[in-house]
């Protein structure tokens, strides 16, 4: 990947950690961000996608996505997404889609801090029913108890209006399946926990899988350190010649 130019739209926590582990192969990095933050990065303001980038990163938010994915598109710049939860919005999703078929841009939704996406996608048709439960640590909720506590059981899209920070492998996953009635979401906050634990429970018609990550959170509590680095993986991915696993 030598060579590459890179702009990231947020210059936060996921954004060092690529550009730490990606430092010998980024030629150059741009970065969008509404506060200071640090980022060894040609800063640019007011929002633009420089001409010369050949990745577009979006590791910011939601508001993020839906604000500036369609001026992406329009660059026909490669498109990584870490804030998939802006899918969550159905008919956010949809214009985005229609928009995408007229745009020479790819797409990609890094699997973020899970694993288990190569089954889903392997079983997406055969599936009766999927289960996500997630765990972390009540400060990355931004709340206090004392004991285990279950904060949210329901669908992928209530989930990522009620927690946006924290669950977009929820959407993530939800769009792997591609059906919404088939995925149940259960938030659990744990004060015992010292990593963020995910488990993924897929019942289908050639098998049964159990998932279990155990994720230490990055310096951002609210993202498990595994979502940066797979991105890394993924940006990684797009320039290797001989890949193993989908």
């Amino acid at each position: 990947m030598k060579g590459c130019k890179v702009f990231f739209i947020g210059g936060g926590n996921i954004a060092h950690i690529v550009l730490g582990e990606l430092k010998d192969l980024i030629e150059k990095a741009y970065y969008f961000d509404v506060k200071e933050t640090g980022l060894n990065a040609v800063k640019i303001e007011p929002f633009c996608v420089p001409d010369d980038a050949d990745i577009v990163v979006e590791c910011a938010s939601v508001d993020a996505v839906k604000k500036y994915a369609f001026d992406v598109l329009k660059s026909e710049k490669d498109f990584y997404i870490m804030s998939s939860g802006a899918f969550a919005d159905e008919d956010f999703l949809k214009e985005f889609l229609r928009k995408l078929q007229d745009s020479r841009c790819r797409v990609f939704i890094p699997s973020g801090a899970i694993g288990g996406l190569d089954i889903v996608n392997a079983v997406k048709d055969k599936i009766f029913e999927v289960t996500l439960v997630l765990r972390k640590p009540p400060k990355a909720f931004g709340i206090e108890v004392n004991f285990e506590t279950l904060i949210f059981e329901g669908n992928a899209c209530e989930a990522i209006k009620r927690f946006p920070q924290n669950v977009n492998v929820a959407v993530t996953l939800l769009l792997a399946i591609g059906n919404l009635e088939k995925l149940k979401v259960k938030i659990i906050a744990d004060p015992s926990l010292k990593m963020n634990k995910h488990e993924i429970f897929v019942d289908s018609s050639v098998g049964k899988y159990h998932i279990i990550h155990e994720n230490l959170p990055s310096p951002n509590p609210k993202t498990s350190y595994l979502a940066p680095l797979s991105l890394v993986a993924s940006l990684r991915k797009r320039y290797q010649k001989f890949i193993v696993g989908g």
